[in-house]
């Protein structure tokens, strides 16, 4: 099962961000020719501070390790439906410090910016409602993206921890284990659509 929704579901963020770039270049949208800085497309400019030149770092630090967590969990999920052993298993259980904590000091240097504002807000509920809504360079995506990779990450850490202990019994760490996949699963494809939004933002 896990591994049919895995599929289904990077086949169809895969398919969106296709359609998504098929669009904006029909749209006629035009990337700027102005000089970046090697790392620009992270939003890295020669200007910035320590703390936002840290930001951006552990933004690419968190993305490779994320990247690394899921060569190793799924490759073998999703080829062969067989859960990780050997290397793969060590490097994925030496990877995943790193990119939680990565994660909290995003969250912690990123909260304050990625917060809904009025016009956001209310941009949701219309969307919510189904109602047509004129928003130009709209941040909503970008920042829903972030609170929701965020979000799970707490039960996709929490949970794969809390299998170490025999307190749950065996069933009980089935579940745990059922919690860590899909909650990782869901982490990927929200990091997914979050770096493509930032990126086609940084490069427009």
């Amino acid at each position: 099962m896990f591994q049919s929704i895995s599929w289904a579901s990077l086949t169809v963020v895969a398919l969106g961000i296709v359609i998504h770039v098929c669009a904006g270049l029909g749209a006629g949208q035009v990337k700027r020719k102005a000089k970046r800085h090697p790392l620009g497309w992270c939003g890295w400019e020669n200007d910035l501070d320590k703390l936002g030149k840290l930001k951006r770092l552990a933004g690419i630090v968190a993305v490779v390790s994320l990247l690394v967590m899921t060569l190793t969990a799924f490759s073998g999920r999703l080829i062969s439906n067989e859960l990780m052993t050997g290397y793969a298993l060590m490097i994925h259980v030496g990877t995943a410090p790193v990119f939680l904590l990565c994660a909290v000091f995003l969250l912690i240097t990123w909260a304050h910016q990625c917060r809904l504002t009025e016009d956001e807000r209310a941009e949701l509920t219309a969307r919510l409602c189904f109602q047509p809504v004129k928003a130009k360079d709209s941040l909503l995506l970008i920042k829903l993206t972030f609170w929701g990779a965020m979000f799970l990450t707490v039960p996709a850490c929490l949970s794969i921890v809390a299998v170490m202990f025999t307190i749950f019994g065996t069933h009980g760490q089935d579940v745990l284990v059922g919690v860590h996949q899909y909650t990782g699963l869901g982490l990927v494809l929200l990091t997914i659509i979050h770096v493509y939004l930032v990126l086609r933002r940084r490069l427009k």
